[in-house]
């Protein structure tokens, strides 16, 4: 077995109000094998997850089954902190073959980013949008110096590629000290072949994670819309329904989860999804001049899952509504 072939299977995990579900293959098929040629690279066991929901955190609502990262290009030395301050992060400084090339040679094999100090040898993250932007990733490694990392590819000719190094997802080019490098968007283009240009910054993120082995992994689908908007103030008490659409179909499960200390909104029955499965509607009992704290899934309750899986990122979401008619 190549390493660019490579099957796991994946258990749905169940919370306390989780029923039974069996597992499930997370890759099937040759058509998913072909997407296992997607790679981005970090240590075995690492994993991406939030640690920003607060400690007792509990469903109001599951049942077991922002965008991509904004870039943040730049180049120079990083200025020494100060004491007590935080340490800067590390940051890209070069790319080979540049950021934006448009005549790369597709018999080349491999690619390599260069950060502006030493990095941790014990991980990294290249990470790709979407299959069809997607070149095939092998093996990762850093030079002597701990500034340069490799990584081995399988290009086309004629195509547009798009990588992120890090992503908010998966962080694990870090410095010495743990930081995690800022992001960074990369694409160019292979010369030769007649492809359209193609690829897109929104289109839904695909990632595998490995180093001295493989872990394939698909990264979670985003909230892309909340209703009422996150933050939103004086929202009519007598709507019946709140909903949370994604960035894409959703598998027949859910987990509106509350957070300790916070008031969440009443339900009045079960949650539903929408004929193409990107929105769930919660319906609601709301009361006036009140503030409402939901998530849409959490680091425990994670089954608002896509039809892959793969749970999306959670969301913390907080609105207020208005004094109501007689007010």
């Amino acid at each position: 077995m190549s390493r660019f072939d490579q099957t796991m299977m994946r258990a749905i995990p169940t919370g306390d109000a989780a029923g039974p579900r069996a597992r499930r293959p997370f890759f099937q098929g040759s058509a998913v094998r072909r997407l296992a040629l997607m790679l981005v690279l970090s240590l075995v066991g690492l994993g991406a997850c939030g640690d920003d929901v607060p400690p007792g955190a509990r469903p109001i609502s599951e049942v077991a089954p922002s965008s991509a990262p904004a870039p943040v290009p730049s180049t120079g030395s990083p200025a020494p902190a100060a004491p007590g301050m935080p340490v800067a992060a590390p940051r890209v400084v070069a790319l080979d073959p540049p950021d934006g090339a448009t005549d790369v040679d597709p018999a080349r094999t491999s690619l390599s980013v260069t950060f502006d100090r030493q990095m941790s040898p014990e991980g990294w993250a290249w990470v790709v949008e979407r299959e069809e932007t997607a070149p095939t990733i092998g093996e990762a490694r850093f030079d002597p110096m701990g500034r340069v990392n490799t990584v081995d590819v399988e290009l086309e000719p004629g195509h547009d590629y798009v990588i992120w190094i890090n992503s908010d997802s998966y962080q694990y080019f870090k410095g010495i000290d743990g930081t995690p490098a800022v992001p960074y968007r990369w694409s160019f283009r292979t010369r030769g072949g007649d492809r359209e240009p193609g690829g897109g910054a929104d289109a839904p993120s695909v990632a595998m994670l490995s180093s001295r082995q493989s872990v394939p992994v698909i990264a979670g689908p985003r909230v892309v819309t909340l209703d009422p908007p996150n933050g939103a103030t004086g929202v009519d008490p007598g709507r019946d329904t709140i909903s949370v659409t994604f960035d894409r179909p959703m598998e027949a499960s859910w987990a509106w989860v509350t957070e300790a200390g916070t008031t969440p909104p009443p339900t009045s029955g079960e949650p539903t999804f929408s004929p193409d499965r990107k929105t769930n509607f919660l319906p609601v009992d709301l009361a006036p001049a009140t503030t409402y704290t939901i998530w849409v899934n959490s680091d425990k309750f994670q089954h608002f899952r896509d039809d892959a899986g793969n749970p999306a990122q959670p969301v913390r979401w907080v609105f207020t509504t208005g004094p109501g008619a007689g007010g």
